[in-house]
């Protein structure tokens, strides 16, 4: 045996990412003899440890991607006694990874993955099957039937096949688990499990936990205008975008960004439709960086394998349309490609997700953004903070004493770096009356007055914001009160320093 082996039987290291065990304990939550759990798992399972004894019917789990939510549920069922646990979510590659997990605290024999009305009919001890097999054959399986359900991606449960199931079923015990509990229709999801969040850790949290990886974000101008590609007020038009996205001095640009920030990383690529994955693909395999795309219409045995090669190395960039977005495992990944404008912050909390799990020899994500003036893009500035809730309420005034490290905190290891361009885009957009709000603006304000300092070497003054930027001192004394209140918002002195 040599010597990381012999560490790794000893738990002195995490088989999967290399870290030391610290006081019987490995950051990443991974022991191969005993299932120790990171620190947002322990809370969660103490949380759900009292309300049992509570006797409380529903509870809401919130925590960031990749931090062990799936463990949490299969640990704390078989802590409950489950009888007939039934686990639902609404893809097959969920599914895999709950199977995964449930299968390790209660046996292989005691788990079945239901696919078939026929094998819905021969429940098992713990039974796993998608919403869409179940809305179907809801009527052939009697109410009482489980005792303990779990709700994956519960950001889904507002749709009517889950309410319906969830209404249905008379069980002990409901447990929904969700990383984005925030909806775009603003629908509250909590109210389906009696407003009872039992735990809720935004994604800083675990990134500062050392749960997650840190990421390295870069916001680069993209040369497309949007305001030409129709829009129905949710989203843009498919058909549209392509003809936008699809061309040859875009797939130049993005490879030689990536190249750039990531060369040679495992990379996804999350593109806007299946014809623009294969193009993207195509453009790097022209450029002699083996690439291949991986989408709904993609088979199984055909995601297999492509899941295979990308984690062998064979594949450096996997494409991919919206079915990696959430409850996939691939802490592999060490680079993320946004090449879709980005339209709310729940697309752009699951797809940053994917990257930020722990793995050996990872020491940050790198995550490469092409932003043009799409609609909201000013809102990537909100979305760094990395919380699950954001006001609209300005952070500063009299009664507050907000700072420039608390409006731009970014979790511990993360950097984010926006072109110039990017910020005048967003410049502008915070200027929209039909978008712009207190808190979004300031953002952008400080950002654009930090990134004049570092390229003038000092703090900027009243002048040289004035011929520098988009966004004149006017607005900031609009803002902020006053200049001088502004600069103390900053920490900037008498003499013009930090």
């Amino acid at each position: 045996m040599d010597l990381a082996r012999l560490f790794v039987a000893y738990g002195f290291l995490c088989p999967r990412d290399g870290q030391k065990v610290v006081a019987g304990r490995c950051k990443c939550g991974y022991s191969p003899k005993r299932r120790i759990f990171n620190v947002l798992q322990k809370e969660s399972l103490r949380a759900l440890a009292d309300v049992h004894k509570l006797g409380q019917r529903p509870g809401l789990i919130i925590l960031p991607t990749g931090s062990g939510k799936t463990r949490i549920a299969a640990e704390d069922a078989k802590a409950f006694r489950a009888q007939c646990l039934l686990y639902v979510a609404h893809t097959q590659e969920i599914l895999d990874v709950a199977q995964s997990e449930l299968e390790a605290v209660f046996g292989a024999g005691n788990v079945t993955r239901h696919t078939t009305r026929s094998t819905l009919q021969q429940l098992n001890t713990v039974n796993i099957t998608t919403i869409q097999l179940l809305r179907r054959n809801l009527k052939w399986i009697q109410s009482n039937t489980f005792d303990y359900l779990v709700v994956d991606e519960f950001h889904h449960a507002a749709a009517k096949s889950y309410r319906d199931l969830i209404e249905w079923a008379e069980i002990s015990f409901l447990l929904g688990l969700t990383a984005t509990p925030f909806r775009g229709d603003r629908q509250d999801i909590a109210t389906l499990c009696n407003q009872n969040i039992l735990v809720e850790f935004e994604l800083r949290s675990g990134i500062d936990q050392g749960v997650l990886s840190p990421y390295h974000y870069f916001g680069c101008f993209d040369d497309v205008d949007y305001s030409k590609i129709q829009h129905n007020g949710e989203r843009y038009d498919i058909r549209d975008l392509e003809k936008a996205l699809i061309i040859p001095e875009r797939d130049k640009a993005v490879i030689q960004k990536w190249r750039e920030h990531a060369d040679e990383k495992p990379t996804l690529a999350f593109c806007c439709s299946h014809r623009h994955a294969k193009r993207v693909a195509e453009a790097f395999n022209d450029s002699g960086i083996a690439a291949d795309y991986y989408v709904s219409s993609t088979t199984v045995a055909d995601r297999k394998g492509l899941v295979g090669r990308f984690q062998s190395g064979n594949l450096k960039i996997l494409c991919v349309v919206d079915v990696m977005n959430e409850g996939v495992d691939l802490p592999f990944v060490e680079c993320l490609l946004f090449l879709r404008p980005t339209e709310s912050k729940r697309i752009f909390y699951q797809q940053l997700g994917r990257g930020l799990r722990k793995y050996v020899g990872k020491s940050h994500c790198v995550a490469i953004d092409f932003i043009g003036n799409f609609r909201n893009a000013f809102r990537l500035v909100e979305y760094q903070s990395l919380l699950p809730h954001f006001s609209d309420e300005p952070m500063w005034g009299s009664r507050t004493s907000a700072n420039s490290k608390q409006i731009l905190n970014l979790p511990l290891g993360c950097e984010v770096h926006f072109d110039d361009r990017v910020v005048d885009i967003f410049a502008r957009q915070a200027l929209d009356p039909r978008y712009a709000t207190r808190h979004n603006i300031g953002k952008i304000l400080i950002y654009q007055y930090m990134k004049l300092g570092a390229r003038l070497g000092r703090s900027p003054t009243k002048k040289d914001v004035d011929r520098n930027m988009l966004l004149a001192s006017d607005i900031y004394m609009l803002m902020f009160g006053s200049w001088q209140n502004f600069e103390r918002i900053m920490g900037v002195n008498e003499r013009g320093s930090h």
